[in-house]
């Protein structure tokens, strides 16, 4: 198993401090039932449709300079209901070899249902570089 240091991400725009605060507990609750090292979290009440974000740029930054390598969310509209946000995002965590997570859907099945999944396989395809999200290894 992957040894995953991960930064728990919550966001809602609900003006809903505890429901938000619950989300984030989730999050790192699963974090903590899977054995993941929990390095950091953040939560922000913000629209899923705007980048400019202190809370995600915080996490992009901690993943730049090596500090994590996975990012763990409850599902994919937690980072962005944007797709071409969404899309920024994987590319900002292939480039530098990090994973998403997401604790309540299959992260894949939604990146399908989005039509993401076919622009990062065919992305990794040119670069060579791994998919962001976690890959099942078949046991022998």
């Amino acid at each position: 198993m992957k040894e995953y240091r991960v930064w728990a991400f919550a966001r809602s725009a609900a003006p809903n401090l505890p429901a938000l605060e619950e989300q984030l507990a989730d999050v790192m609750r699963e974090a903590d039932r899977r054995g993941y090292i929990i390095v950091n979290s953040c939560m922000e009440q913000k629209y899923g449709t705007e980048f400019w974000r202190p809370a995600l740029f915080s996490m992009l930054t901690a993943i730049q300079q090596g500090r994590v390598n996975a990012v763990m969310v409850q599902s994919l509209d937690r980072l962005s209901h944007d797709i071409t946000t969404l899309y920024r995002i994987l590319r900002f965590l292939q480039n530098h070899g990090a994973v998403l997570i997401t604790t309540e859907n299959n992260l894949q099945y939604e990146l399908y249902l989005t039509g993401l999944e076919s622009r990062i396989l065919a992305r990794t395809a040119r670069t060579g570089k791994r998919v962001p999200w976690e890959v099942a290894v078949d046991a022998d």
